[in-house]
């Protein structure tokens, strides 16, 4: 290997762009290029401005190059040359320091020349995407696969270790040796848990790296183009098995998540430090919103009910980002609401009732499904303790919302010390007949009551009339052409 020198440690930091380390490809043994490969070589030196000069190339690494050329060539050492690659059907544009210039093989002379990358200052931008990388978790690499564009019939296989907005950075085996930047590459990625996409990419960098005693080819890699769908997978992705900590901080990448549920803890608040977590939530939701004042302590956000009550909390990496109460009545035992206002004469039984109250979500977390799962997740709570309806109230510009899941207003309004500033509309929901399409468009089942229906149904905790069971079949028939018609509306909302 022309112009190497031996490497006692792979790990230590290397001067690619000093003159003084004279090693071409490293650790990278070369390819040998023939006359049939599809690679062709041009170079420019300073001499020779802006001709390019077609030169046989003799091996190709990512790292280095080494070309033959006429002998009566003058390439001095630490020469910066341009490089012009044809690579199948791709051009690669390099630059690269002449590290060897003094053999000679079949009468030319042999110069060979370590790529490296370029040194002109980042601009704010490329600084700020740079930042904008996230880690991906160990247990759940992305892997890709993509044809080899130059060797018929063999593959290149990577493992992603972390993503941004515009390009990954990748491990590959060092036997990939003509990896260079600028190649283009259509990759068929796989994100576990996720799914798959194809997109091309086109390589940015290559560099040597060690994990665990053992060396790989690091590959940085840019996205030339990504789909809606595309960006929607790899940010579902990112908000399940990254170190991303902050559903807005995807969606402003553009990797805007398809669901936060599923990255979403539930579960029962025990602890006093999960109950002050839920505490500050609901006073951050509610003053966000202009439903209390800031001038409000946080305290008062807590109540006698709560000691009485179940609390679901939301957690998402170790922040809580939702939470509701469900009070459980029993007998005659008077619900919170009871305090406000005088329920109508037809209201259930009290150990019917599932009541909801304290509900509130971070402001960061709206405008996803993560309302909606919390939704599901009392639902299937009530149902499970045999509690037929759930009764909450609302403020007037949600009720069309709630109206539009199954809920009926039971015409009552009044106004709570909480949010003296506020009417309250009292709201009732038979659970089972929602969960079956009762009362229920098919859009609105599929977003909010499918996922509930399929599982109260196989694990058989409730029975329902067979008008609602078949109306039921008849939803989950149709509710992929809802889903269809969910995308195109969020489609255009966010164009609007």
């Amino acid at each position: 290997m022309a112009g190497d020198t031996t490497v006692s440690d792979p790990t230590r930091l290397r001067s690619f762009t000093s003159p003084e380390y004279r090693s071409v490809h490293d650790l990278i043994f070369p390819a040998d290029i023939r006359d049939e490969d599809r690679i062709k070589a041009w170079y420019k030196t300073s001499s020779t401005i802006e001709e390019w000069l077609e030169v046989k190339l003799w091996r190709l690494s990512p790292l280095g190059v080494e070309l033959l050329v006429e002998a009566s060539t003058l390439v001095r050492l630490a020469e910066v040359l341009d490089l012009r690659l044809q690579l199948a059907n791709g051009v690669s544009i390099l630059q690269g320091i002449v590290v060897a210039n003094d053999a000679m093989i079949k009468g030319k002379r042999l110069i060979a020349l370590r790529l490296h990358q370029s040194t002109t200052k980042r601009t704010d931008s490329e600084n700020r995407r740079r930042e904008s990388r996230w880690i991906c978790s160990s247990q759940f690499h992305p892997v890709a696969v993509a044809p080899n564009p130059i060797v018929y019939n063999d593959f290149l296989y990577f493992t992603i270790r972390d993503i941004s907005a515009v390009g990954f950075r990748a491990y590959t085996s060092l036997r990939n040796k003509v990896l260079v930047p600028g190649m283009r590459l259509d990759l068929q990625t796989s994100f576990p848990m996720v799914g798959y996409v194809h997109f091309p990419v086109q390589i940015a960098r290559t560099a040597l790296s060690s994990e665990n005693g053992k060396d790989y080819l690091e590959v940085g890699m840019q996205f030339e183009s990504l789909s809606k769908s595309q960006r929607e997978t790899i940010g579902q992705y990112l908000v399940q098995f990254s170190n991303a900590i902050s559903y807005e901080e995807l969606k402003g990448a553009g990797l805007r998540p398809l669901s936060l549920y599923k990255a979403v803890n539930f579960f029962f608040i025990k602890t006093k430090d999960d109950f002050l977590q839920a505490l500050e939530l609901r006073y951050l939701a509610n003053a966000k919103a202009g439903k209390i004042p800031e001038s409000y302590a946080i305290e008062r956000m807590a109540d006698s009910y709560d000691s009485k009550s179940r609390i679901i909390g939301a957690n998402f990496k170790g922040k809580m980002v939702g939470t509701i109460r469900l009070g459980f009545p029993e007998g005659n035992e008077r619900l919170e609401l009871e305090k406000y206002v005088e329920l109508p004469d037809w209201f259930p039984r009290k150990d019917e009732i599932l009541e909801c109250s304290r509900a509130a979500t971070h402001p960061e977390y709206r405008k996803g499904d993560l309302w909606y799962s919390l939704i599901q997740q009392t639902t299937v709570s009530a149902l499970q303790a045999k509690r037929r309806y759930a009764v909450l109230s609302t403020t007037p510009e949600l009720v069309a919302m709630y109206k539009r899941i199954g809920f009926k207003e039971a015409g009552k309004t009044f106004v709570m010390p909480l949010y003296p500033d506020m009417t309250q509309h009292l709201l009732i929901l038979d659970l089972p007949r929602a969960v079956s399409g009762g009362g229920v468009g098919l859009l609105a089942w599929t977003m909010v009551w499918k996922p509930v229906a399929e599982y109260v149904w196989s694990n058989h905790i409730f029975g329902s009339d067979a008008f609602l069971v078949s109306k039921m079949r008849l939803y989950k028939i149709l509710s992929p052409l809802a889903k269809f018609f969910i995308l195109l509306g969020s489609l255009r909302s966010r164009r609007a």
